[in-house]
């Protein structure tokens, strides 16, 4: 790859990396760390609180479908401006909520940025650098892991200093973050090289193909139950950790860990598959993943919680990574926006159910562990799809290649 190139990489992909900090760490997961305090300034139910983290997913949901067809026409860079401002006004307004209804209409409106943000993102990134998608899609869900170390920090801090108004001015101040990305974004990003016509009309006519491809649909069951359990966690593993007996303090220092070990499990995933292969990866970060999910529900201790930490926070971006570079590995290369807008669809669907459920369960069916029972069962059936996925054909062309030289010179 030549100088410019590299430096590109690097600048499109801390971009991104902030980003993603804006569109999934702040607008999504932090929601979870907030929302003990939240909870208590608003007067809200565990059920109201699991409503309002399907509302996120419900504008995302709702929207992913439009995000495509406008990034196809208004290019990727001015839908990821629309969507990154909308997550920053659905920032705001939530610096000055009132009621549930209020923060309803706000977090909705957090979805529906995401959805116009992060799927066009991942698409452009994909589209300036096809041959380093795993690495460069790790270094971008890293974000997330900053996010969250960032809110980790900060929320319980604030929530320390005024446990009226700390959550507030953690809103607010994620909104400042979010306008800074706006202008980054508006002042260096630029769109990939124009497609030949050609290209643009075999894509239209293949769409179905990928809708049917059984390959792609695998790896959107498997990307709906990162969805589900992914979110479900980050939700409520918090009032988990604190309903459990453990100080609010040092649950906040676990979430920070979670985010520190986090920005690192997205690019090393990556460039590991990359190398080893899609499948095999995905099969061991699903099953670390499962593991870790399963430890809050036999071991409520300090130990059980850090553990279920440190586990998961080296593998779920990881996980994340890994399940969106698998989504184009078995399409052409023009096919790989709408591959990845096609299993976004899934997760969208899982992100959907997996708040609300989650919050029926705490609420009357044996708190906590029933919730995180319920995502450890999904994890099972994950762990079970991720043997049916195979490598990419340039990857497998590479294996080949590799086990011929070596068999040409144990002959020698």
């Amino acid at each position: 790859m030549e100088k410019s190139s590299y430096k590109r990489l690097w600048g499109y992909a801390t971009i991104g990396m902030l980003t993603t900090v804006v569109v999934l760490a702040f607008a999504r997961l932090s929601y979870g760390v907030i929302l003990p305090f939240m909870r208590e300034g608003l007067h809200l139910t565990y059920k109201e609180a699991g409503y309002l983290g399907t509302t996120t997913s419900l504008g995302y949901l709702s929207t992913i479908i439009f995000a495509g067809i406008l990034a196809s026409r208004w290019g990727s860079k001015r839908t990821i401006l629309l969507g990154i401002s909308l997550v920053t006004l659905g920032l705001a307004g939530l610096t000055f909520t009132s009621s549930f209804l209020v923060t309803f209409l706000f977090m909705l409106l957090l979805g529906i940025g995401t959805s116009f943000t992060y799927t066009p993102f991942i698409s452009l990134l994909v589209a300036w650098f096809p041959q380093k998608k795993g690495f460069v899609i790790g270094l971008t869900t890293s974000g997330a892991g900053i996010g969250i170390l960032f809110a980790g920090i900060t929320v319980p801090y604030l929530g320390s200093l005024n446990s009226e108004i700390g959550w507030r001015i953690a809103w607010g101040v994620f909104a400042v973050i979010g306008l800074s990305v706006v202008l980054l974004t508006l002042l260096f990003i630029k769109n990939p090289p124009v497609e030949l016509a050609s290209e643009q009309n075999s894509r239209k006519e293949s769409s179905k193909e990928i809708y049917k491809n059984p390959k792609v649909i695998n790896v959107g069951l498997i990307y709906g139950i990162v969805g589900v359990t992914y979110i479900v966690q980050m939700i409520f593993i918090m009032s988990f950790m604190i309903e459990s007996g453990i100080n609010i303090k040092f649950a906040g220092q676990l979430m920070a860990l979670n985010g520190i070990l986090s920005i690192f499990s997205g690019p090393i995933w990556g460039f590991i598959s990359d190398k080893i292969g899609r499948r095999t990866s995905l099969i061991l970060t699903m099953g670390l993943t499962l593991f870790s999910m399963a430890l809050p529900i036999f071991f409520t201790t300090l130990l059980g919680f850090t553990l279920h930490i440190i586990i998961l926070s080296c593998t779920s971006t990881g996980l994340f990574t890994l399940t969106q570079a698998s989504s184009m590995d078995h399409v052409r290369p023009t096919e790989m926006p709408l591959a990845f807008s096609y299993v976004t669809f899934y997760f969208a669907v899982g992100q959907f159910i997996g708040p609300t459920m989650a919050g029926w369960l705490i609420e009357d069916f044996g708190g906590f562990k029933s919730a995180f029972l319920f995502s450890s069962l999904c994890l099972v059936v994950g762990l079970l799809l991720t043997f049916k996925v195979r490598n990419s054909e340039q990857h497998v062309r590479l294996n080949s290649t590799i086990h011929s030289e070596i068999s040409e010179r144990v002959t020698q």
